[in-house]
């Protein structure tokens, strides 16, 4: 995973004067934000590998 896990997020907002239930809360924000900005980019990647995977066959079936 490429952003920050449940436990360092709550280990941040350890340093923050708020009640449990906030800080579960805000966790699970940032975490599902997290895991669905690195879903993204995933998708985002292995658009630029198929299309560079079809430039080559392309550039290859000219020449």
């Amino acid at each position: 995973m490429f952003g920050l896990s449940k436990e360092e997020i709550m280990l941040m907002l350890e340093k923050v004067g708020l009640e449990e239930k906030q800080k579960n809360a805000i966790v699970d924000i940032l975490y599902l934000n997290n895991m669905r900005i690195e879903q993204q980019l995933a998708f985002i990647i292995h658009l630029i590998i198929d299309e560079r995977e079809r430039n080559i066959s392309n550039n290859t079936y000219l020449n």
